[in-house]
């Protein structure tokens, strides 16, 4: 038995060393060709890709055409190349980072002040600029709507101590984030919600086990979701004669009211178009319900399923601005609408809104949020009642009233409640228990990066650091009130004296710390020897980076003009 189980190595190891001979004995006769046009050794290079909402974002796109991305994407993407593709229930909707696992540092450097007309303006003063990014792509800052720009990048309340807890309550990492982050913070980019009233957090007097809030869609899900949302570029243009639900909005909170809502439409010449109308309150009272007449020639009402025939609208006088009148004053400024579907609605009625709650997404059987399930297989699964089964078409009342209760039933339960999303995160726990022991695992940017082997550094002058020093205390007190084996890593703020002291921290630096995060304010107008200055200053981090790191720089905007975003992973 041993002879048979030594003998084939000991044939291998004469081929080897017949091989290693021949090509000894052969060397010379290596052609030149060869040695050039040898394969080099594979490498595991990371490379940032934009996707289709990258691209309509990208400069390179025409004005009119353009969708800004949000500052939530420049979150996301700084926290998925520190964290790698674990957790991520789905690929980010606006890039790819291939090999993802294998960026080895992440650098962003933020200037305030700068806005994406002035990066035009002063291009040719940008040439390091120009040669080092690829990437260009415009970006909502609140820089645009009075914001802060360091809250919305530190608003990621999570450790790695909480990473078990988060993933069993929230199926993964960006749910969680996506359920934590304030929402007001993104909305009153897009939308005119007041901002003297306060994000406060109420007792919820109803018999919601969980907020509701925590089932509206984000700004960049309204988006997502192809909703209505009055962005400008090529939203704008397309969305040119539709008007707000309210002149101004209330923060949204748990005791916010919900209403039902559901149109429905017939096809004329231009298109789909508005012929019902019905809207219930939370005890499913009707407390709006009209025909509407189109201006436009009907070329199919649909019967089959609105059930409204030539006859039904041949009395009908009220139009579409009529019902969006109606609706301005019906709703309270802080309403949440909620329905199947709802952009389709929102269409219809030509209307902004920025609270909802859509049943197509917060419930699920595949496990796949792009594949949805139609209001009936839902209404029959939970609810067990029978909707639509009449011939003659659908009732919007009836429909309205079940995603209400859909809505209604979830709040009683829990938020993973019939959503196959949340609660398939089995193989999340899977993954988190297989790769806890490495030393590349981290789940927060620069707050919250305990125990694992990460670093954070935020660098800036005294006008920006005292803006991180709340985020950054929290994290040290939440460290100081959790055992740990070890000693946590260095979780760092640092403030200097000039923008010059900022750079060079930066750039000497570049290779301790996993994540660093220079912050300058340009507080004045941009001038050439300006631009010349900050292209330096690119250079000279991007000089100092290693290979496989990701570069991000944020021009951050004025409060007239959106910001540009830059984006490349070094690769020698």
């Amino acid at each position: 038995m041993m002879s048979l189980s030594y003998e084939p190595c000991k044939k291998k190891a004469r081929r080897d060393v017949q091989s290693k001979y021949n090509r000894r004995k052969n060397k010379v006769e290596v052609s030149v060709e060869e040695k050039i046009y040898a394969k080099p050794p594979k490498k595991h290079t990371p490379k940032f890709r934009l996707k289709s909402a990258g691209h309509i974002a990208s400069l390179e796109t025409p004005l009119n055409e353009r969708i800004p991305i949000l500052l939530t994407d420049i979150q996301h993407l700084l926290l998925h190349s520190l964290l790698g593709n674990l957790n991520i229930t789905q690929s980010p909707r606006w890039y790819t980072i291939d090999k993802c696992n294998h960026v080895c540092q992440t650098t962003c450097l933020i200037i305030e002040g700068i806005s994406i007309n002035q990066l035009e303006e002063h291009k040719e003063k940008l040439i390091n600029i120009n040669t080092i990014f690829e990437n260009f792509v415009e970006i909502l800052t609140p820089s645009v709507y009075n914001g802060s720009l360091v809250k919305e990048l530190a608003l990621v309340p999570l450790s790695e101590t909480e990473k078990e807890c988060i993933i069993q309550k929230y199926g993964s990492l960006n749910l969680a984030l996506e359920v934590r982050k304030d929402l007001m913070v993104m909305m009153r980019a897009v939308f005119p919600i007041d901002e003297d009233i306060e994000d406060k957090i109420v007792q919820i007097e109803c018999e919601d086990k969980f907020p509701r809030t925590q089932l509206l869609l984000s700004a960049w899900q309204l988006i997502e979701e192809n909703y209505p949302v009055p962005l400008k570029g090529k939203l704008k243009n397309i969305y040119s004669d539709y008007v707000f639900s309210k002149e101004e909005y209330k923060a949204v909170t748990a005791d916010s009211p919900m209403f039902g809502l559901d149109c429905e439409m017939c096809i004329t010449n231009v298109g789909s178009e508005l012929t019902r109308i019905s809207v219930v309150d939370e005890k499913y009272k009707l407390v709006y319900e009209s025909l509407v007449k189109p201006y436009n020639n009907i070329t199919d009402y649909l019967t089959r399923y609105s059930g409204i025939s030539e006859s039904s609208l041949e009395n009908v006088t009220k139009r579409l601005e009529d019902v969006q009148k109606d609706l301005r004053e019906l709703l309270p400024p802080d309403a949440i609408l909620v329905g199947q579907s709802l952009n389709s609605d929102l269409h219809a009625l030509k209307m902004f809104h920025p609270y909802v709650i859509d049943t197509s997404l917060i419930y699920n059987f595949t496990g796949e949020r792009t594949r949805k399930s139609k209001l009936k297989i839902l209404v029959k699964e939970f609810l067990n009642m029978d909707i639509q089964t009449n011939k003659n078409g659908h009732c919007s009342i009836e429909d309205s009233i079940a995603a209400l209760k859909l809505v209604q039933l979830k709040l009683s339960k829990f938020i993973e409640f019939g959503d196959a999303v949340h609660t398939n995160r089995q193989s999340y726990k899977e993954n988190v228990v297989r790769l806890s022991t490495k030393s590349d695992y981290a789940l927060s940017i620069f707050n919250h990066i305990i125990e694992q082997k990460k670093t954070s550094l935020v660098v800036g002058c005294d006008d920006i650091t005292g803006d991180y020093h709340t985020y950054l205390t929290q994290a040290k007190d939440s460290m100081s009130t959790q055992l740990k084996k070890s000693k946590p890593k260095k979780v760092k703020l640092s403030t200097v004296d000039t923008v010059t002291d900022v750079i060079t921290t930066v750039t000497e630096a570049a290779n301790d710390y996993n994540l660093i995060m220079a912050h300058l304010k340009q507080n004045s107008t941009l001038q050439s020897c300006d631009a010349t200055n900050i292209d330096e200053w690119v250079k000279n981090i991007w000089s100092s980076l290693k290979d496989s790191a990701l570069f991000v720089v944020v021009f951050s905007g004025t409060t007239a003009e959106n910001g540009v975003a830059m984006i490349r992973v070094k690769n020698l």
